[in-house]
């Protein structure tokens, strides 16, 4: 079905079951917020004290806010952190306009609906409303996503802007390929194919503004778009070098690009074999730093001298990733999470093989192993918020076997109740 199709009405009443759903879950997660754990807040006490209870602080907050006041007050942007402007200016324009932080959730639900809809629409466009239900469904009943629009944290925002750039790729894919309208130039198409690539990857970079997860976005963009050309198999696989090529000098000769690497720290913990932030169990015993330092070319030395002990690390943050237990947790909450992240990883890699030839699907498979690469490259987080950054593309593929079983009943069923 074309991306610009208007949906049916069972599209529209599958997707307002779902953002019922959603929007139920960030109401007991603003009546109820003891019912799911945060994790440190340092910043000052007047933020907390003067926001309503339902509203949440973790981690990085203090940073945000103070950030967002400064913004607001149109003292500037020096000293504020950049890897993160996107979100701070919803932020400053929460607080300019008199919203407060209670804004900032307002818009942060607003984003979940529309992540939701990007989601589901893909979904539809892909096999009608029950894929969409499906994985609607999937995405509105974790209620851990609706838990996250409470928090003044870019989680929220940026796990829905991955779900709006996903949408965004396929329409641009489809746009582009679409037939040259009637009455247009020969040469005029290839200009209206480059403004709509364009545009596109305009927009992921602003998403990539919201935290430094995103700017995996535009080359996982520029490579699916690439891999799915009607160019000679040669070609495709050049061209998709040039950009990964591209991608990694940018990472390695860009001072601000590698300064801002290089702030997280992720050198520091190759050397020492951390696999969550800031956790001393499950670290992975590594060979000894000795002279080199925690800099980019010192840790690009290390992993060409022990590339095997790196590659054991790396396994092991990703295995931790997409398993989402923590060293931290309870036995009885790490069993939990077994629970519902190995069948939904099972489900999903079932819905990879089975569709893997869809252009949705692969996207979804790309962006599913692109931020896997990013942790595998620096670290996980200690609360297992990265592993949410692509678990809606989880759900879109496990909802493939799904679909495919409720296919199956419906057919038995049918055949049971026909006569004779």
């Amino acid at each position: 079905m074309p991306m610009g199709k208007t949906p049916p009405k069972s599209f529209w009443l599958s997707y307002i079951v779902c953002a019922a759903l959603m929007s139920a879950f960030t109401a007991v997660a603003l009546l109820r917020p003891e019912l799911f754990a945060g994790g440190g807040y340092s910043g000052p006490a007047h933020w907390r004290e003067n926001s309503p209870a339902g509203i949440r602080f973790s981690g990085d907050s203090y940073r945000y806010i103070s950030a967002g006041e400064q913004l607001a007050a149109g003292q500037g942007m020096v000293g504020l952190p950049r890897s993160y402007i996107g979100y701070i200016a919803v932020v400053a324009l929460c607080l300019k306009c008199g919203l407060g932080l209670s804004g900032v959730v307002l818009v942060q639900w607003l984003a979940g609906l529309l992540g939701l809809y990007a989601l589901m629409r893909i979904a539809w466009h892909g096999g009608g409303w029950r894929p969409a239900l499906l994985c609607g469904g999937i995405y509105a009943g974790n209620p851990e996503f609706a838990f996250w629009h409470s928090f003044i944290m870019t989680e929220s925002l940026y796990i829905n802007a991955v779900c709006l750039a996903m949408l965004l790729c396929l329409w641009a894919q489809q746009r582009a390929k679409a037939p040259q309208p009637p009455g247009e130039a020969v040469a005029a198409q290839p200009r209206r194919q480059a403004l709509i690539y364009g545009g596109v990857l305009a927009l992921l970079f602003l998403i990539a503004l919201i935290r430094p997860n995103g700017w995996i976005l535009p080359p996982i963009a520029l490579l699916f778009w690439l891999f799915n050309a009607s160019w000679p198999l040669r070609r495709r696989l050049l061209a998709c070098g040039v950009v990964c090529l591209l991608f990694v000098v940018i990472a390695l000769s860009g001072g601000n690009f590698r300064k801002r690497i290089e702030q997280e720290g992720p050198f520091a913990k190759l050397y020492s074999g951390e696999v969550v932030w800031q956790e001393d169990l499950w670290r992975v015993n590594m060979p000894a730093q000795g002279q080199y330092d925690a800099t980019l070319g010192d840790a690009l030395k290390y992993v060409l001298r022990h590339p095997l002990a790196c590659c054991r690390l790396a396994l092991k943050r990703v295995g931790v990733l997409f398993l989402r237990v923590r060293p931290g947790y309870s036995l009885a909450h790490n069993a939990l999470l077994i629970a519902i992240y190995l069948p939904l990883l099972l489900l999903a890699t079932i819905g990879a093989a089975m569709s893997w030839k869809e252009p949705a699907s692969r996207l979804a498979i790309m962006i599913i192993l692109g931020h896997a690469l990013i942790v595998a490259l620096t670290f996980n987080d200690n609360d297992g918020r990265f592993t949410l950054y692509f678990t809606p593309q989880l759900g879109y593929l496990a909802a493939m076997p799904l679909l495919a079983l409720w296919q199956k009943m419906e057919k038995a069923l049918r055949a049971w109740r026909a006569p004779g």
